[in-house]
């Protein structure tokens, strides 16, 4: 069986891997990563050539993505099924083109659209076979584009599986060098790094922590954070310094200061207290905030339908500072957001939901 998979975030392709590192018997073509291609994917592309934020960092990127556009729906006959997970800016205008050039569509992990431009819940539905949703709600809000050939699947969350530590508690505050450390996460793409490192050196300045400062990130990022936060008491560590460096500093911190996105949610998995921080281009800001339809950036907010996590968005260097400094003086509202983190698991499906992913995705694959 010949399978493409375009995947657009890194978080998606973590969940990938898991899934399908096992599987045997299908040939994987697509938008991947050097993990994915280490199991036996065979790139057309790579995540980091299409991975950014915003309708403005955007535009540079549109000849390449048309480009590639093209070149997939090439590759599409040649496909028993095309597996499209998240990122809907690519893969949405990719869906248009590939209806009818591929037997079998499977979108793995909705858009968001529930948050914004719910237009695209309709198109999902006309144009995708199956829906693998991760989200428990979005179930429900996918109810009113019903119709047949078109089914929404909810097995579980992958990161309840994935998010845990691999090392032990006495293990990384060693390697921190203290009893208590800040875990500080940027983002994970490069736009998100490089707008939101100045910003977290003011947050530095103003915070003066009395702790060391860990920040967890991929190998291509390790040598512009570390030049970029020499002045401050911080130790940048990757998968050449331990095994889920993120995992294992955000598990055990005081606090963690990350920016919204996967890693929210991974944090309250963790059970590590957090505040949530966000920053971009002010263009993208006011169209988004024209758009956006939720309250909430928070996964962990979403989910619980309560505010649990602080979330500064847009906010100034010293707002983000005051709010880390009320959760690093008081134990007793770090100790209250850990209590709220503990639904989680059960609401996102329970443990085995990688086992079950799995066998739901390559029974939709197989299935006539």
């Amino acid at each position: 069986m010949n399978v493409f998979v375009s995947i657009g975030e890194r978080s998606a392709s973590n969940y990938v891997y898991e899934i399908f590192r096992d599987v045997e018997g299908i040939h994987f073509t697509g938008i991947t990563d050097e993990r994915l291609e280490a199991i036996g994917f065979k790139s057309i592309a790579r995540i980091e050539d299409l991975s950014v934020v915003g309708i403005v960092e955007a535009l540079p990127k549109i000849p390449q993505v048309l480009s590639l556009w093209k070149r997939i729906e090439n590759i599409l006959p040649q496909m028993d099924a095309l597996i499209l997970c998240d990122a809907p800016a690519f893969n949405l205008p990719l869906l248009k083109r590939a209806r009818g050039k591929v037997k079998k569509i499977i979108y793995f992990i909705s858009p968001q659209v529930w948050a914004w431009k719910e237009g695209r819940a309709r198109l999902i539905s006309e144009l995708v076979d199956h829906l693998v949703v991760i989200l428990p709600f979005e179930v429900d809000f996918y109810k009113k584009y019903r119709r047949d050939g078109f089914r929404v699947h909810f097995v579980g969350h992958p990161l309840v599986d994935m998010a845990k530590p691999s090392l032990k508690e006495v293990e990384v505050k060693s390697f921190a060098g203290s009893e208590s450390y800040i875990a500080l996460l940027p983002g994970s793409r490069w736009s998100e790094i490089r707008r939101h490192t100045p910003y977290l050196k003011e947050v530095l300045r103003c915070l003066r922590p009395q702790m060391p400062i860990l920040i967890p990130t991929f190998q291509n990022f390790r040598a512009y954070l570390t030049e970029e936060f020499k002045d401050y008491s911080v130790k940048v560590i990757t998968q050449r310094d331990m095994e889920k460096p993120s995992y294992n500093a955000m598990a055990y911190a005081e606090l963690t200061l990350l920016a919204s996105g996967t890693a929210e949610l991974e944090a309250s998995l963790l059970s590590s207290p957090h505040v949530v921080f966000y920053r971009v281009n002010p263009i993208t800001y006011f169209l988004g905030r024209l758009l956006v339809r939720v309250r909430n950036i928070a996964l962990t907010n979403l989910i619980l339908q309560k505010e649990v996590v602080p979330e500064l968005v847009q906010k100034s260097p010293s707002e983000l500072c005051r709010v880390a400094q009320d959760y690093l003086r008081d134990g007793g509202l770090r100790s209250s957001m850990r209590e709220e983190f503990k639904r989680l698991r059960e609401l996102l499906g329970g443990e085995g939901a990688i086992h079950r992913l799995r066998n739901l995705l390559l029974q939709l694959l197989y299935e006539g």
